[in-house]
């Protein structure tokens, strides 16, 4: 019988399959971008290189939140939610870059704030929620953050942040007509920004472009082009001849437009069901532990993972207009691979706490 215990890695408890589900993810994201640049050397600059290099910054802090006690991630969500602030205001400052100002040149790679703002963001509103403490600062605080997000321009983390106060509230014992509000507010305060000309022209375009017949996505029209010559079982896996499509950022946005066309259909079922299968061990966890913060805090990371994932491949095959999220550990980026690991490393410090080993 394999023992799912181990100790190498990090403390008693830890849960083998959380980390052999992280690796794989990663490994796929190495096999797509090499697909993608078919290159391989040792230059920082290469695509490969990189991401292999956040993946190895991705296991330290993977193992760093290991070793942090959930009791001590909830003392410092506070101090996380105020750090996050603090950042957001400071990238308003930055260069501009394509129209936004949305992260922080450190010269090796570019950090995004709006990353360590959804783990932040999750952290704090589980503890608020769990503690049933809906006072105006906390609230002043959860807003403040949406509309730094947005004022980057970045409307597609905000309505990912939006949908996860939504859906964390709603799993809770809120009141439905205080859910209602929130509701009532949020389609309020979009008209509001609409018709005092604070939502970006940019923004506008894209949604005003995505529904006309005639001035559809280049991006889009490519990226669904890609997916349809991944066909059954891919180029990498087929004897197939491989047709080379340009796709705009399509080691970023669109990587699961390169990945459907690299491993086809089969391809994106098997990385669908691996995530399926991590959300069904993290949702066994859920209704196990007894910590309420423990259990908010699992399923706003889920909310969180799954709606990017879900926002990730309506962008690619067209469904809704372009948002710019990354799909999880598979997309290019420093950040975001980062911020993912450390929600790996908390889900595996909440299996070790709660003696899990499913």
């Amino acid at each position: 019988m394999i023992n799912r215990r181990i100790t190498i890695l990090g403390p008693e408890g830890t849960n083998v399959y959380v980390i052999f589900q992280y690796l794989i993810f990663c490994v796929i994201s190495w096999f797509t971008l090499f697909n993608i640049t078919n290159e391989i050397g040792l230059d920082i600059q290469n695509v490969l290189v990189r991401q292999i290099t956040f993946t190895l910054l991705g296991l330290t802090v993977f193992f760093l939140f290991t070793y942090v006690s959930i009791s001590n991630i909830f003392a410092l969500s506070n101090v996380l939610m105020i750090s996050s602030t603090i950042l957001l205001i400071g990238v308003l400052f930055t260069a501009e870059s394509l129209g936004a100002r949305r992260r922080y040149d450190l010269g090796v790679f570019d950090f995004q704030p709006s990353e360590f703002t959804k783990i932040a963001f999750v952290i704090f509103l589980a503890a608020v929620i769990s503690q049933k403490r809906n006072n105006l600062l906390a609230l002043a605080l959860i807003f403040s953050n949406v509309l730094l997000v947005y004022s980057q321009p970045d409307l597609g983390t905000t309505i990912i942040l939006l949908s996860v106060v939504l859906g964390m509230y709603f799993i809770s014992d809120v009141k439905v007509k205080t859910l209602f509000a929130f509701l009532i507010t949020m389609f309020l305060s979009f008209f509001i920004l609409l018709e005092l000309d604070l939502v970006s022209s940019f923004q506008v375009q894209r949604i005003t472009d995505f529904y006309s017949a005639e001035i559809q996505d280049f991006s889009q029209k490519q990226s669904r082009l890609q997916i349809s010559l991944g066909g059954f079982l891919g180029d990498s896996l087929s004897n197939t001849e491989n047709i080379s499509i340009f796709v705009p950022v399509q080691t970023t946005d669109f990587i699961f437009s390169s990945f459907a066309k690299s491993y086809g259909f089969i391809g994106c079922i098997v990385l669908l069901f691996l995530w399926i299968f991590f959300g069904f061990r993290v949702y066994s966890l859920i209704i196990t532990t007894d910590s309420e913060f423990e259990k908010f805090l699992l399923a706003g990371f889920m909310i969180l993972l799954y709606l990017q994932i879900l926002i990730n491949i309506a962008t690619v095959v067209g469904l809704i207009p372009l948002t710019g999220d990354p799909f999880p550990l598979l997309s290019l980026g420093g950040s975001s691979i980062i911020a993912v690991s450390s929600i790996f490393g908390i889900i595996n410090r909440i299996f070790i706490e709660n003696n899990q080993v499913i």
